[in-house]
């Protein structure tokens, strides 16, 4: 589940982060820090910037608390 590299010389997180951009997906949601970190190294690394925003879901709760 640690393991760093995936297939075609590309780390995990990359790998998630081409999927979900593949997808449509314009947020990548995770409770979890070190998934956090991974995800947003891995978003800088692609250049998906603009594409995908990766947020904690706590960022997410009190987002839509904000707006209601």
């Amino acid at each position: 589940m640690w393991a760093e590299g995936g297939t075609e010389g590309m780390r995990n997180g990359e790998i998630r982060i081409r999927e979900a951009v593949s997808l449509g997906a314009k947020v990548m949601a995770t409770s979890c820090p070190f998934c956090l970190l991974t995800f947003e190294d891995a978003v800088k690394i692609s250049g998906s910037t603009e594409k995908i925003v990766v947020k904690d879901i706590a960022e997410l709760v009190v987002e839509a608390i904000d707006a209601a």
